[in-house]
């Protein structure tokens, strides 16, 4: 894997930087260009080794002789419906870019990309649309004014004539739940966010398949639960707010790898430890993951595959002009590392 060192050399910054920004120091005063460029460099040396792994395994045939054909210089929009700060604050959404902009290279695709605070969101004519981050029925339709070729990354309102990539959320809560029982655990914190688009709150499914295993297992207590949004500095908040409320836990599942690591320095900083005290498990598994100590333990959601995913689709659909949805479900991995731990006097 890349090393602090490999990161700050071509970031042109202290290796003490980098490890700063991928653990999130808020009081670390650094302009947010700095922290975006760190974030994208790591997550390229990561995307480089995930290439270098499809490539050795033959997974990959995009090179070869029976490959499909190449879509040369078609104009591709990529909307970002979170803005530039919200990516930075989680690098799941900056992977999944990254991934479709080196996949692009390879197709000699051309390439349109507005985020939500852009001053001027209003895509140009292209040939198709991925669509990252939430977004609702109204904007939907909206976007499919502009093409009949989208392809949507994440949970949204499935409208069947488009394309979408998601993870399967529920399976993957219900196995991590199990593992963290398997452990020992029984008191188990959520700590969360949910999205909000123009006023509507949407629901996470991380979230709705907590509460359904906790309560199926009878584990359920409301008090365990803290909702926030999707940030290291909330899941510190949340964090802090769950220990001074004096409600008991052994475990911690976070919505995502930025708010399990806010929840562990709350922790840390109460002068307890990880796991030996409290256990913490995140979601996403991106690369800032395994530079944490303890390193995290969580849910790796394949990003990087499904950018490329996205864009395989959108090109398929273009060059077959196919006008029915198809929904691709991907898998997600349990990552374990250092940030678990059995509980000694487990029922």
């Amino acid at each position: 894997m890349a090393t602090l060192k490999d990161i700050a050399e071509r970031a042109n910054v202290s290796i003490s930087t980098v490890s700063r920004v991928l653990n999130f120091d808020q009081t670390l005063s650094v302009s947010d260009e700095t922290k975006r460029r760190i974030f994208e460099i790591t997550e390229e040396l990561e995307y480089r080794k995930f290439k270098r792994v499809k490539s050795s395994d033959g997974a990959d045939s995009r090179n070869s002789s029976s490959s499909k054909t190449v879509v040369k210089k078609k104009q591709i929009g990529i909307v970002m419906t979170y803005t530039k700060s919200e990516e930075l604050n989680d690098p799941y959404y900056l992977a999944m870019r990254l991934a479709i902009e080196g996949a692009a290279q390879e197709y000699d695709v051309q390439l349109w990309e507005g985020f939500k605070d852009d001053p001027e969101l209003s895509a140009p004519s292209m040939s198709g649309l991925i669509v990252i981050g939430p977004i609702n029925e109204e904007q939907i339709r909206q976007l499919w004014g502009l093409t009949p070729n989208i392809v949507f990354i994440d949970a949204v309102p499935w409208d069947h004539r488009c394309d979408i990539v998601m993870v399967d959320l529920y399976d993957a809560v219900n196995r991590t739940l199990t593992y963290l029982h398997d452990l020992g655990h029984r008191r188990i914190a959520y700590v969360g966010g949910r999205d909000e688009v123009d006023g509507q709150v949407l629901a996470d499914r991380r979230e709705e398949a907590y509460e359904r295993w906790m309560k199926d297992a009878n584990l359920f207590d409301a008090a365990l639960v803290q909702i926030g949004s999707f940030s290291a500095e909330d899941g510190y908040r949340l964090m802090n707010s769950l220990l001074a409320s004096g409600t008991t836990c052994t475990a911690v599942l976070a919505a995502n790898d930025s708010m399990a690591i806010g929840a562990i320095r709350a922790i840390q900083e109460q002068g307890l430890r990880v796991p030996d005290d409290i256990s913490v498990i995140g979601f996403n598994d991106i690369t800032v993951a395994q530079f944490m100590m303890p390193s995290l333990t969580t849910v790796k959601l394949h990003s990087e595959f499904m950018g490329e995913t996205a864009l395989d689709l959108l090109l398929e659909r273009i060059e077959k002009n196919r006008t029915i949805g198809k929904k691709v479900l991907i898998p997600t991995e349990l990552i374990i590392r250092e940030s678990c731990s059995a509980v000694m006097d487990a029922e």
